[in-house]
């Protein structure tokens, strides 16, 4: 018999990535609001499904990482162990009037590296030093990750050894000397690792010898630690060893506020939420004995309540305000599972442009090479991402968030002692060329028939650049995969000559490299299979 030919249009795998299928399928599914079906892909690094600058799903290249400002926090190649995003209405460094706005909003970039605290604002081309009133140099933890929350305007620092805090009116870190009461420490004089604000409270948590304990000041009071005040009122300072709510009953590794209602507390292998303020009727409610929280500031929250988690089983849950943790990482979780828990740093940031998390993972005692992840929610893709250089990846990150539309970033730290902007016009990761790589397939058909892969004609968005494809075919998808490109060539910007392929195995794949930045509209895909003549609906694709 002949061998039929049949023409299709094969567009980028908007779905994302899908590890959780059999090796010979990759699933289409329902993505966006229209609820187009769009197929997944074994493998996509560096890419997105929706464009941002065209603001729809077409697929292509991630955009790049640039330095936020030509200058190391500290002025050395060091890691950069904070970041912070401090909002006030206090008067801005330079007077230059960058920031204006008619609340008096000012948003000051808190950093910290070495130890040394370092703050800029947009359009500063320099980190401006602060006034250290600490008696201690430097003010805090030369190594390790420093966590810092604000209340009052001020920024308040856990890093495990040291309490200081940063004075934006007078630009100075100062020692964070309680009015009343005295600052948690543990039997060993360690001091707290995890910090957040909830209900005007600081709280904090993570002593060494201490860790199931909890520790509350004075409400819109950071300065007052007193538990037992002549007057007893709602609003004073509490911990769990002085209150009827008691510890948590396991290791705390996060404190996650979500607003006046609910703090979360992540454990080693549980989630707790506090409900209500514990001076004023609040409760401490078991969610889960199975599922934990990953170690720091693992977790973040959309705009809408969603508290995004990595957990202690290296899955990212999704835990919508008034529902359970769900988890969203399926596809991805054969990749997850092989990340080693107590060697990584995890951060994740919500990016509100791209409307998705990035689950930064960095090796936590050396620079070193690694892989991060990005969920788009607007279809529910996940994606990898990596940087070519080691020192990019990120160590601290946060979502800086300007008055000026460029000013609205998100912002990581690496360990170079740069800061980092996710910038939507960059083409490289900070002069790195991005390595991106999708993978399109399997074409095959429902009975694994031989099948011919005769022509491809592909369109590029018209101001993508040059990618490369391969065709690889095998036997079967997992050998197709593993194999070496039959036939290779280059698509440039807008519609595209045909490509001959006329290359045969039971299943096969396209795939599509590029160290530019680029976006496809669509292939034109013509195959045929041998046999009896099938008809258009038995090619899965």
């Amino acid at each position: 018999m002949g061998r039929p030919a049949d023409e299709f249009d094969v567009h980028f795998p908007k779905a994302g990535m899908d590890r959780s299928c059999p090796s010979g399928r990759q699933p289409a599914r329902a993505v966006g609001e229209a609820k187009e079906y769009a197929r997944t892909s074994w493998f996509g690094k560096n890419v997105r499904a929706f464009d941002v600058g065209v603001n729809r799903m077409r697929g292509g290249s991630r955009a790049g990482f640039s330095k936020l400002i030509d200058a190391r926090v500290n002025g050395v190649s060091w890691v950069v162990q904070d970041l912070y995003p401090l909002v006030g209405t206090f008067d801005e460094l330079s007077g230059g009037g960058v920031q204006l706005s008619l609340s008096g909003r000012v948003v000051r970039l808190v950093g910290v590296s070495q130890g040394v605290v370092k703050v800029m604002e947009p359009g500063d081309t320099a980190w401006t030093a602060t006034t250290n009133n600490t008696g201690e140099t430097p003010p805090l933890n030369i190594t390790g990750l420093i966590y810092s929350s604000a209340n009052n305007q001020d920024l308040f620092f856990a890093d495990g050894i040291n309490y200081v805090y940063y004075d934006p009116v007078a630009n100075a870190v100062n020692t964070w000397t309680p009015t009343a009461g005295q600052l948690p420490v543990d039997s060993e004089d360690n001091a707290a690792s995890l910090i957040t604000t909830w209900r005007g409270r600081i709280v904090l948590s993570g002593l060494t010898k201490d860790p199931q304990n909890w520790f509350m000041s004075k409400v819109t009071d950071p300065f007052d630690w007193d538990y037992s005040p002549t007057s007893p009122s709602a609003v004073q300072a509490v911990a769990g060893n002085n209150s009827q709510l008691g510890f948590i009953g396991d290791v705390v590794t996060g404190l996650v506020p979500r607003g006046d209602d609910e703090l979360i507390f992540g454990g080693d292998h549980t989630l707790y939420v506090m409900r209500g303020d514990p001076m004023a009727g609040g409760e401490i409610d078991l969610v889960s004995d199975v599922i934990g929280m990953a170690w720091g500031q693992a977790w973040c929250k959309d705009p809408y309540g969603t508290v995004y988690f990595m957990s202690n089983r290296t899955g990212v849950y999704a835990w919508p305000r008034g529902g359970m943790p769900t988890p969203i990482s399926q596809e991805i979780d054969p990749l997850l599972q092989q990340v080693n828990m107590g060697e990584n740093i995890f951060r994740l940031v919500w990016n509100d442009r791209y409307k998705g998390v990035h689950v930064f993972v960095t090796p936590a005692q050396a620079s070193g090479a690694s892989t991060h992840y990005f969920w788009e929610s607007r279809v529910g893709a996940w994606w990898t991402d990596d940087f070519a250089e080691d020192d990019h990846n990120p160590t601290c990150a946060c979502a800086f968030d300007g008055n000026r539309p460029d000013d609205r970033l998100t912002v990581i730290g690496g360990w170079d002692g740069y800061v980092r902007i996710l910038d939507p016009d960059a083409s490289t990761d900070d002069g790195e060329a991005i390595n991106s790589e999708v993978w399109i397939g399997p074409f095959l058909t429902n009975v694994s028939d031989d099948t011919r892969l005769d022509e491809l004609q592909a369109i590029l968005a018209e101001d993508s650049g040059t990618v490369t494809w391969a065709v690889y075919v095998g036997s079967t998808a997992e050998e197709a995969r593993a194999s070496t490109a039959v036939v290779s060539g280059t698509w440039a910007a807008g519609r595209n000559l045909t490509s001959y392929v006329r290359r045969a195995g039971h299943a096969a794949y396209v795939r599509i490299t590029s160290t530019n930045r680029w976006a496809m509209e669509q292939i034109r895909v013509r195959l045929a299979t041998g046999g009896t003549p099938r008809k258009r609906g038995d090619m899965v694709r």
